[in-house]
């Protein structure tokens, strides 16, 4: 019974984050990279888990290694990022504040051998 109730939690849980993802729009191909990797590393880890805290090791890595592929693919894909929503900036084509770095500080000098910097100016 316990075991049911469960799977109804965690099933409830993975609907309501399924669905939360459903109103974003997110990359198909990077969604799908993510599941690859999060089932990967969700058989590793149950595989892990199932022989260690099963009482038959054998039947516990593969039960783990199932579940844990499921719950890592369906994390992976409720943690893609969504698709930026924003226009991009645009940069200007000509400096915002016009001879800013053009000089040297006040109190500071050119490098005495090179004679391409530019002179402070004045004012």
């Amino acid at each position: 019974m316990m075991r049911l109730a469960g799977i109804g939690v965690l099933a409830v849980t993975l609907a309501a984050g399924l669905s939360a993802c459903a109103s974003t729009q997110i990359d198909p191909e990077q969604a799908a990279e993510r599941a690859v990797v999060g089932a990967a590393l969700g058989s590793a880890l149950g595989t892990g888990l199932g022989a260690t805290l099963s009482i038959n090791p054998a039947i516990g890595a593969v039960i783990g290694a199932e579940s844990g592929a499921a719950l890592g693919a369906a994390t992976g894909v409720i943690t893609t990022p969504p698709i930026p929503s924003y226009q991009p900036i645009a940069v200007p084509a000509e400096a915002v504040i016009p001879n800013y770095y053009d000089g040297w500080a006040p109190g500071y000098h050119s490098a005495p051998d090179n004679p391409e910097t530019q002179s402070p100016h004045p004012g």
